[in-house]
């Protein structure tokens, strides 16, 4: 009887041996894992790092560029080929108050991105260009392509209201006048552009103009609210809209042939509804 005692003290004594020796096991894996794991963490940390400071300094020298340009022609951008290692000025721009917009776009952006609002002197000469150029092209809170031009598209409203979106979160010592400006033009663009009685966009203002075979402008117009993330009033009609392009034009094929051109800024539109697939 103390034999068999002895014999099944033996045995628990190893037995926790073995479980203690599983646990130390399983520590120093784990320990192992974690320390690899962490070391390509940070390997990928300083790799975005690395990669956020070049694309911070590559935007810098655009807008360094762009801003230049601005305060040169008195907000007057034209479009621009790169020849020779230089950019040579090729012609008028076709929608000022458009490409405005997004100048404004990219310097929210930057600004949200660098998380910074101490500006050089000129950039904020060159914001400030550029809000009183689309003040002096806005009509009841529409904006018009150009001082010549006075006609309102829905495309370039949407961009001019997108750049002072992003500018207006940026927080820069102009927020106020710029989400007055912001909020004036989101309160025309459905007024104006949206098309009840035929439930679609315009593309321009009061007109009923569109070809459904059309996949720009007519088509694209269609999702552009959705791309910029427009607060339209009824967000199931954006769907409806954007159901009705995807299976009309098969956009996500990305196919030149059909569509024209390649126009992958339309995969912001899948994104905003969630279409992982497309």
């Amino acid at each position: 009887m103390h034999e068999h005692k002895q014999n099944q003290c033996k045995r628990k004594v190893k037995n926790r041996k073995n479980v203690v020796g599983l646990i130390i096991f399983c520590i120093t894996v784990g320990i192992v894992f974690l320390y690899a794991y962490y070391q390509n963490l940070r390997k990928e940390i300083d790799a975005r790092q690395k990669w956020l400071e070049t694309e911070k300094k590559s935007v810098g020298r655009y807008l360094d560029w762009h801003t230049g340009i601005l305060l040169e022609t008195d907000g007057k951008m034209g479009i621009y080929r790169k020849e020779s290692g230089k950019l040579i000025y090729k012609e008028k721009v076709d929608s000022e108050d458009g490409y405005l917009g997004m100048y404004l776009f990219l310097m929210g952006k930057y600004l949200e991105k660098t998380e910074n609002t101490d500006l050089p002197e000129y950039w904020k000469k060159g914001i400030s260009l550029a809000l009183k150029k689309i003040q002096s092209l806005m009509r009841d809170g529409i904006t018009q392509v150009s001082e010549e031009n006075t006609t309102a598209y829905l495309m370039d409203n949407l961009e001019v209201w997108k750049g002072l979106h992003e500018l207006e979160l940026a927080g820069l010592e102009d927020t106020q006048a710029i989400s007055e400006m912001r909020k004036k033009i989101q309160a025309q663009i459905e007024n104006i552009f949206w098309d009840d009685a035929n439930q679609r966009w315009r593309i321009i203002g009061n007109s009923d103009l569109y070809d459904q075979i059309e996949f720009y402008p007519d088509g694209v117009a269609q999702i552009y609210p959705l791309i910029y993330e427009f607060p339209v009033k009824e967000k199931k009609k954006q769907k409806i809209l954007y159901d009705q392009f995807t299976e009309k034009f098969q956009w996500q094929k990305l196919n030149k042939k059909r569509n024209g051109f390649l126009w992958a800024m339309t995969g912001m539109a899948a994104a905003q509804m969630g279409d992982i697939n497309n």
